[in-house]
């Protein structure tokens, strides 16, 4: 005999997971064994079983995704202990009697319907014999709820294997110089010119480094000014900064006072020689002089300086000990100990160009007349050593920080000479192609860097002799130009687009008034008829009144006529409620052609604006100068500081920062615009400024640093789950993030950059995990998608939910925006893109032929095309207006799934399951490959 409430929960479990039996057949059959039990374990005696440690999370993991608050199929809610008890299926749960348990039945397989069903598209699965032996000691113990820990278990996390390095997560600067790609859960960042990395984010705790996230980096994004990047992983989001420098204390400089400034070589030490022949030396951090010594000085010298327009050129040699320091002007050179008291004091026949010490009792000069001259002491008596290098003047020396044995010397014709220190001598090394301002080489004395006369930077490699030149103008002035250019091609666009829609709401216009003038003439028609129906009335009726005895068929004949008439009054009444519809919709549509002629107009506007403003970017452009006459090498090269040059506006000049590989990183806007480099070491720089006073600026260990981390991976968080999308505003204000619990109700937020702050939850906005997130062009609109397959538009400023896009039959993997703002492309999980006209909601394109999911999609540049990766391990471009093919290149990374590119759709960074990354263009060719390698 079957209970009520067990044909009930039969009942509701066939339809909810839409089993093809019939219900008679159904309850027919539960007699009978429709399904092989489970195999189920064995638990000893004293095991106890408790419901949130042991029972809760299985059935989070195979049972509440279709079985919740939001979602109870068959009227059932597993969510919590406290709902499962209150179930109003009395049989769902029957302390101490699991076998007559539906919930354990179904979840044994001892009954049909089989819980969860063999073809869930939830990834749910049949329950282990451990798990039913829990379940069943649950309920065999009284299925007693016990209270949940108030606080998250505190988890161990493990480091990620080595092998794990998907990835997932790949951004681009918009110029495409420089890309942010995770490999597992870690970050590295990569230029458009080597495939050598440039630096791995990294958590800093101490002396322990971590990988940027404990879990999978899920999606990335880098702001254009290559400055910024926010990571998204489990239940966290991270912002990550970059902060090259930071200000330092040093004791307070008198400019009028001073003759000349230098830094040691790893730049922990500066010396300072004043007008009184009082040399100082300071260590940077420190608003104190470590130590000072005082000599002689003559009195021409005394009036010379840095500030002279003319001054004898003073220079200071600080050792790396900072224990020492030469000074040297004309051929006099003058050798200041911190341990001695005495001045030495030599001289070098002919003027001194440059000088460097080599080691603690070894310094090496060079002369005007071609020489390079090595003094070395020995036992307080100077020795020198002379070389005839070139037959002009020694432009200067350089020595390698890391290797100060190894010199290179430069004239003033750009030659270069290599010191052997096996032949002790030096040996021709190429030349430069233009003459050298200034030139510093690297630590390890492989590249010599050099600025020209045009403030052109270059580098020259002296192992192969060649040069390459890495940038003429300031690299700040050509990305704004780039930027303006940009944006002007960005509203000319727009401007199109708004020319076609104002002539369409002119055409529309023209059309209704075409339509009303038609509507006129048949109302004019029908007026006519009408009146005509009316004589003939009255002509019938003036017939009844005089002919009597044809009065029956005078009345016909009368009745018909008032028919004809009333038709024709209706007819007319038609006509004129089309005429005042007809000019109501014909003054909706002027408002129409208003609206869209004053877009038009303002987009004109701004487009001249636009043109105006590149135009000025252009002039800055075209007068600046990529660095001035000093610029610094440090960190072992892998990192030089330019300042640029600008003729029109020297208070515009800014700072740059550029890689070891020639790529350059960004602008540095925390240095002085008006400042000039003074001193340089390998970490630290002095710069003064317009107003006399000097700042010293040290280099910090790494590149980026973790700004602050929103949500954590374990404890409370605002992410029930990993993030799997982030994208940030066109103002770079805000943050969008989705995410969710999979097959629970999605989530996606809005936060500000500035502090992390959250502006905006809207509850329930989809009804599974939010898979991505994208803002359009002009911010208006956010575009989200998910696993429940459909798309929706929300108003960023209210939150409000515009409309939804259906289409897709699996989830929503990929958003683009067309730049036009008229135009949105979705990739799905079902193996399709659709192209939608955003006003109509409409999809006015499928691009189907894909072998598998399609996974991220970004636009080309301005173009109706679409950049395309998928599970086939393929980049395609299709064109959105006919859905053609145009590339179809397969690359290395096998299951693809990081996608962006530059602004205008030239590059392309792809990735995937197999830990590379490829730099593409859009034509299908490759030119780099990264993967997580060495660093």
């Amino acid at each position: 005999m079957i209970r009520p409430a067990t044909k009930t929960l039969l009942v509701v479990l066939a339809l909810s997971f839409e089993w093809s039996v019939g219900l008679d057949s159904l309850i027919g059959r539960t007699n009978q064994a429709i399904a092989d039990t489970l195999p189920i374990d064995e638990l000893p005696d004293d095991r106890e079983v408790l419901f949130s440690r042991d029972v809760a999370p299985v059935l989070k993991k195979n049972c509440v995704a279709c079985h919740n608050s939001s979602d109870d199929e068959g009227g059932v809610n597993l969510e919590s202990g406290e709902q499962i008890r209150t179930s109003e299926l009395d049989d769902l749960v029957l302390p101490g009697k699991p076998e007559s348990s539906r919930l354990f039945l179904l979840a044994s397989h001892a009954d049909d319907p089989v819980m969860p069903p063999e073809d869930n598209d939830v990834s749910a699965s049949i329950l282990t014999p451990m798990e039913l032996a829990l379940l069943k000691r649950w309920i065999q113990s009284g299925a007693v709820v016990d209270q949940a820990p108030s606080t998250p278990i505190k988890r161990e996390w493990q480091p990620l294997p080595s092998s794990l390095q998907t990835v997932y997560g790949s951004s681009m600067t918009d110029d495409g110089r420089l890309s942010a790609i995770s490999f597992g859960n870690e970050i590295r960042l990569f230029g458009a010119k080597s495939a050598q990395p440039i630096e791995t984010l990294a958590i800093v705790e101490g002396e322990v480094t971590k990988p940027a996230h404990d879990d999978f980096v899920q999606d990335l994004h880098i702001d254009s000014t290559g400055r910024q990047i926010i990571s998204a992983g489990y239940r966290n989001v991270k912002l990550w900064e970059m902060s090259p420098f930071e200000s330092a204390t040093i004791p307070a400089i008198n400019l009028d006072d001073t003759l000349a400034i230098a830094m040691n070589a790893s730049g922990s030490h500066f010396a300072v020689l004043s007008r009184r022949g009082e040399l100082s030396v300071a260590e940077v951090g420190k608003d104190r002089w470590l130590w000072m010594k005082s000599f002689d000085l003559p009195d021409h010298l005394k009036t010379e300086g840095l500030k002279t327009d003319n001054p004898t050129k003073i220079r200071i040699a600080l050792d790396n000990a900072a224990q020492q320091a030469a000074i040297q002007w004309d051929s006099a050179i003058r050798i200041v100990r911190i341990d001695r008291k005495d001045v030495e004091t030599f001289d070098a026949a002919n003027t001194l160009t440059s000088m460097q010490w080599i080691e603690e009792d070894h310094l090496a000069t060079a002369t005007d007349k071609g020489q390079v001259l090595f003094w070395k002491r020995d036992e307080e008596v100077w020795t020198k050593t002379e070389h005839n290098v070139f037959e002009q003047a020694v432009l200067a020396i350089h020595s390698a920080s890391e290797s100060p044995g190894r010199l290179i010397a430069m004239d003033a014709a750009g030659n270069l000479a290599n010191w052997n220190p096996t032949d002790q001598s030096f040996e021709a090394t190429g030349q430069l192609p233009s003459p050298a301002v200034s030139a510093s080489l690297s630590s390890n004395g492989a590249t010599l860097w050099i600025s020209t006369e045009s403030g052109a930077l270059g580098r020259y490699n002296i192992a192969d002799q060649s040069y390459l030149e890495i940038a003429k103008k300031d690299p700040v002035a050509a990305a704004q130009l780039a930027n303006d250019n940009w944006q002007t091609l960005v509203t000319e666009t727009l401007v199109a687009a708004q020319e076609k829609d104002a002539k369409q709401a002119e055409d529309d216009v023209m059309a209704e008034q075409k339509n009303l003038e038609s509507i006129a003439k048949d109302i004019e028609t029908k007026t006519k008829l009408r009146d005509e129906k009316q004589a003939r009335v009255e002509e019938a009726k003036q017939a009844a009144e005089s002919a009597a005895k044809k009065l029956a068929e005078a009345e016909q004949a009368l009745a018909t006529k008032e028919s004809e008439l009333d038709a024709a009054v209706t007819a007319l009444g038609q006509a004129e409620k089309i005429k005042v519809s007809g000019e109501t919709r014909l003054k909706e549509l002027e408002a129409e052609r208003e609206r869209h002629q004053q877009i038009l107009a303002k987009l004109k506007q701004d487009h001249e604006s636009r043109k105006a403003t590149a135009t000025a970017s252009q002039s800055r452009h075209d007068s600046s100068r990529a660095t001035d006459a000093t610029f610094a090498v440090m960190l072992s090269g892998s990192r030089i500081l330019t300042h640029a040059a600008n003729t029109d506006d020297a208070s515009e000049d800014s700072w740059s920062l550029w890689a070891e590989s020639g790529d350059w990183l960004a602008e540095l806007p925390e240095l002085p615009t008006d400042g000039q480099l003074i001193a340089s070491g390998d970490r630290c720089v002095l710069i003064q400024g317009t107003n006399g006073q000097t700042q010293a600026f040290v280099a910090r260990p790494r590149l980026w640093s973790l700004r602050q981390t929103i949500g954590a991976t374990t404890g409370p968080s605002p992410f029930a789950d990993r993030v799997l999308s982030i994208d940030v505003h066109p103002s770079g204000k805000l943050l969008a993030t989705g995410g969710g619990e999979p097959s629970r109700t999605g989530e996606w937020m809005l936060w500000k950059v500035s502090d992390g702050s959250l502006i905006r939850k809207i509850p329930n906005p989809h009804g599974d995990t939010v898979f991505c997130v994208r803002f359009s062009p002009d911010g208006q609109t956010l575009a989200t998608g998910g696993a429940d397959q459909m798309i929706k538009l929300w108003d960023v400023e209210s939150g409000k939910l515009i409309k939804t896009l259906e289409g897709h039959t699996h989830h929503v993997t990929s958003i683009a925006w067309n730049a036009n703002l008229r135009e949105l492309a979705t990739g799905s999980a079902d193996a399709t893109v659709k192209v939608w006209n955003i006003e109509t909601g409409q999809a006015t394109r499928t691009i189907t032929g894909f072998k598998t999911e399609v996974t991220k999609l970004v636009f080309v540049g301005r173009e109706n095309r679409l950049g395309v990766t998928s599970g086939d391990s393929v980049f395609r471009v299709y064109r959105t207006d006919n859905g053609a093919r145009e590339t179809n290149t397969k690359v290395a990374g096998d299951y693809l799934y990081a996608l962006d590119s530059d602004r205008d759709g030239s590059q392309f960074i792809v990735g995937g399951a197999s830990g590379t990354a490829t730099l593409i263009d859009k034509s299908g060719k490759q030119s780099l490959e990264y993967s997580l390698g060495e660093e």
